[in-house]
């Protein structure tokens, strides 16, 4: 089958939707209606039309006036002595019972100030966003620079002026400013930012390792206050990578007969090979790595080399394919961050064997890591274009870890790279549906949950596309059905087919007496963020939420692990993995590296992006602005129904962790795959060729938010509870579900300070199928019933019956209707609601552990559900005797 760009729905011009967050497009300036004379018993007057469009440019009025020239919005003088604190800009972790007390006032801080968008900035940026993925809009694929980013989405140059002048008053050196003019960097001295930020900075230690952050809010001059957003850079808790491995480990092995992943390997069980049969191999494309350690260039050429065989494309060397960019200083090899930097070089490379990789490397030691590098992919500094229209970041942590401004931030640094063409793709995380509960030390493994239910930043972002984890079911393979038998010696490509998977879960499983603790594919509902029009489909959660994983791929590392070549810090300079002469093994009949977990997703699903952009043509190799997909997540789901074979569909195995909070006996919390979309595997796995080939079928599904009115209530069954001091105590937190909601919240809770150390806990419960929600709508109710008074309106102005009425008479009736027209659609948001729909009551089980030192006291007991920016509480009073 020859890949063409024949899709099914050409790209021309066709009719714009109006979506809840549009207004109606009109001709562009120069173009003028018609005049001519109309006979009014026959033609509709033209006036009803004219004062309509009156109306919708007042409610338009606001985001064309954002695209003009950006004004100064610091309209008074930089008072220092006038501050306002910025709410916030305190990371969750630094809590007062980790304080260690004050930093070193020496300390070196490279710190970024972020800006906000006014209203109308934002309103205009989203109506840009959706118009780039509608097909039949003058913006559709028509991407910005960061420059042109800057000019209608940034501050003014006066204002970048007038903020680089206060940093510099205070003694700080200003290192760069985004040419997105939204974001300025600047170094000194922890004494330098206590003093201009008017905040402390502190030592605190959490989970046994030593962080520093602010235990303030910062605070800016109050001219600043209408620009300010916040400040990444005051801690380093950073991003962590998500990358599971174990070595020693014996190779399709000649010495075990195992089966591990090699490039060609996955290009025959995900039908890449068809794509390099038609010479897609990523030939002109780029491809963004993140990381934070360096590497050496000779692991990369060794593990091409070594993924070399007879009838497998080539791999080339050529020092060309990979380019390392250091956004500050070269932070050397890092023993905790090597083995993630080569796994996503390597196969991002190795799946798009022609396309050239830029390792973008932030120092975690003296700057923000793996954040400065995704600035520096996004929103680079003033003369530095876009490195790649693909990002792979394999980086993430739970979102109970960002504080309101590191996500808002967040949000729009991803929000910016859609609006530059630029395809983000993120990890799901390694602890299933418990993405807070993060295994960091592999000799103390966590074992169950204890924070509940959570998802993993950025991938759980609305602009970004989240990769998950699957496990090959092939079982022993005695008859070699799946892979080729390995008789005395290794073999680089042993995969003979597609192999059917289940969800990725190897929770708790016991090698040589110890627990690998939870490692299963993330999955879940974000707290936070609603649910996008696009994610819609058969299988997904009617829950208003944004849903996690988008897509996924094998990631165990105990079935089928992935080879690597990297560093062995074990010795002393560390060595090659790989060594000269010997393959993936380290030396004669020696050891493998191998990795698992859902960092392999990102840079395998980054490669394939990059296939797509070569196959429809959307870049040139000397070009790389205006190249990309942008945000991909409109185009896979409605794929996903019209071209089912481009996906595997995941229907056994889970992702459920044990949950083990306090006074509560252990028990399973996560989901199931099942037909369809589901909250452990997404849309399943993909064919690379038939993914790629049907690529353009389909229209890009809307961007706006889903039209949904589901909701739920929360209370306690009892109001009161008495609990004795040393002992536990339970209730019942009732859930009722209203207009359809299908959805399992996140659960947090509170305990007033009255009660001393008393702690708390909901046990949400094993999540299985939901109800189906159908497809979203695009147009509610309001829009519909606008429609039908638009049809009206243009009866009543056009029936002879009024043709002796006076003209302002006829007018009356289409001004009135058509009014109401342009409110409904123009101004008006849309809603879906459910009618004769049952609201079945949810009850979790409350604990409550009550120390035997608290004191004897009553107090509120606060709990929180939360899901997709719905937040309910409910409060019980705890008496202590």
């Amino acid at each position: 089958m020859s890949i063409t760009n024949t899709p099914k729905n050409p790209e021309q011009p066709s009719k714009i939707k109006l979506h809840q967050i549009q207004c109606p497009e009109f001709p562009a300036k120069g173009r003028d209606f018609q005049t001519t004379s109309m006979h009014t018993k026959k033609k509709c007057t033209s006036s009803a039309l004219y004062l309509s469009v009156v109306l919708i440019l007042l409610c338009l009025s606001e985001t064309l006036l954002a695209q003009g020239p950006l004004k100064d919005r610091i309209v008074q003088a930089v008072d220092t002595s006038q501050v306002t604190a910025i709410k916030g800009n305190v990371h969750p972790m630094a809590r007062p019972e980790f304080n260690q007390g004050r930093v070193d006032p020496s300390m070196a801080m490279r710190v970024t100030m972020t800006f906000k968008m006014t209203a109308a900035q934002q309103a205009d940026l989203n109506a840009l966003t959706a118009a780039q993925q509608e097909r039949g809009s003058p913006d559709y694929h028509r991407w910005l620079t960061p420059e042109q980013f800057g000019s209608r989405f940034g501050l003014s140059q006066g204002d970048i002026n007038k903020v680089t002048g206060w940093l510099e008053s205070e003694g700080f050196r200003v290192e760069s400013v985004a040419a997105s003019r939204n974001m300025i960097t600047f170094s000194g001295t922890a004494q330098q930012v206590e003093s201009a930020l008017h905040t402390e900075m502190h030592r605190y230690l959490v989970n046994g390792k030593a962080h520093f952050a602010n235990g303030g809010e910062p605070s800016v001059p109050a001219a600043l206050t209408d620009v300010a957003l916040g400040f990444r850079g005051l801690n380093d808790f950073q991003l962590k990578p998500r990358i599971l491995g174990k070595r020693n480990a014996k190779f399709t092995s000649g010495q075990t007969g195992n089966h591990f992943i090699a490039p060609p390997d996955f290009a025959t069980i995900y039908d890449v090979n068809a794509l390099y049969l038609q010479r897609i191999t990523g030939a002109g494309q780029k491809i963004a790595v993140v990381g934070q350690s360096d590497i050496n260039r000779s692991d990369w050429a060794a593990f091409r080399s070594n993924s070399s065989c007879s009838g497998c494309t080539p791999l080339s060397t050529n020092p060309s394919l990979l380019q390392i960019i250091y956004v500050t200083t070269n932070p050397g090899l890092q023993q905790t961050d090597i083995d993630e930097a080569n796994l996503d070089v390597e196969w991002a490379g190795a799946i798009a064997p022609d396309a050239t990789v830029i390792f973008i490397v932030g120092n975690p030691v003296n700057g923000g890591g793996v954040n400065d590098a995704l600035n520096y992919a996004i929103a680079p500094p003033l003369g530095v274009s876009i490195p790649a229209p693909v990002i792979s970041t394999s980086y993430g942590t739970c979102e109970a870890n960002f504080s309101s401004t590191a996500l808002s931030s967040l949000q729009a640094l991803m929000q910016q790279a859609n609006a530059e063409g630029i395809t983000v793709l993120a990890t799901t995380g390694d602890t299933g549906p418990a993405d807070c509960d993060f295994n960091g030390n592999p000799n103390s493994p966590v074992t169950a949950s204890t924070q509940g239910l959570a998802v993993d930043l950025p991938g759980a972002l609305e602009s970004v596309t989240s990769v998950g984890g699957t496990e090959f079911q092939e079982g022993s393979d005695p008859s070699a059905i799946y892979w080729k038998t390995a008789l005395g010696t290794d073999v680089v490509s042993s995969a003979r087919s597609y192999i059917p998977e289940g969800a990725w879960n190897d929770t708790n499983t016991v090698i040589s007496g110890t627990s690998v603790g939870l490692s299963a594919g993330g999955g879940g509902s974000s707290t936070v963020i609603p649910k996008p029009a696009w994610q819609a489909g058969t299988g997904v959660p009617n829950d208003g939420a944004r849903d996690v994983p988008d897509v996924s791929f094998s990631a165990s590392p105990l079935q089928d692990a992935y080879l690597i070549c990297s560093e062995n810090f074990r010795n002393n300079p560390p060595t090659p993995t790989c060594a000269n002469g010997f393959g993936f093994r380290d030396g004669p009949a020696g050891n493998l590296t191998l990795v698992g977990g859902t960092s392999v997703g990102p840079p395998v699903m980054a490669a394939i992006v990059a296939l797509i952009n070569q196959s429809t043509n959307r870049c040139q190799p000397t070009v790389v602005t205006g190249c990309g997909s942008g945000n991909i997540n409109p185009v896979l789901y409605p794929l996903a129904a019209h071209s089912p074979t481009a996906f595997h569909d995941i229907t056994t195995g889970n992702n459920q962790v044990p949950f083990s909070p306090p006074c509560v006996a252990s028990t399973q919390i996560g989901y199931s795959a099942l037909t369809g979309y589901d909250l452990a595997t997404g849309l399943g796995s993909i064919d690379a060729f038939f993914l790629v080939a049907n690529w353009t079928s389909v229209s890009p599904a809307s961007t706006a938010n889903a039209a949904s009115t589901v909701d739920f209530s929360l209370a306690f069954t009892a109001s009161q509870l008495t609990v004795k001091r040393g002992a536990c105590g339970s209730g019942t937190l009732a859930l009722t579900r209203l207009n359809g909601f299908a959805g399992t919240p996140s659960f947090t809770c509170t305990v007033p300070a009255a009660l001393g150390t008393t702690t708390c806990a909901v046990v949400p419960a094993v999540t299985g199928a939901f109800d189906p929600p159908g497809n979203y709508p695009e147009l509610g109710w309001w829009e519909v019933l606008g429609i039908l008074l638009a049809g009206v309106a243009l009866v009543i102005t056009c029936v002879g019956r009024f043709e002796r009425a006076p003209a302002w008479a006829r007018l009356v009736p289409g001004f009135a209707l058509v009014t109401l027209l342009a409110i409904m659609i123009g101004c008006g948001s849309s809603s879906k609601s459910s009618s004769g729909t049952t609201n079945p009551v949810v009850n979790y089980a409350f604990a409550v552990q009550v120390p035997s030192t608290a004191p004897v006291a009553s107090g509120a007991v606060t709990v929180n559900a939360a899901i997709g920016g719905i937040n309910h509480t409910a409060q019980v009073t705890v008496t202590t005797q």
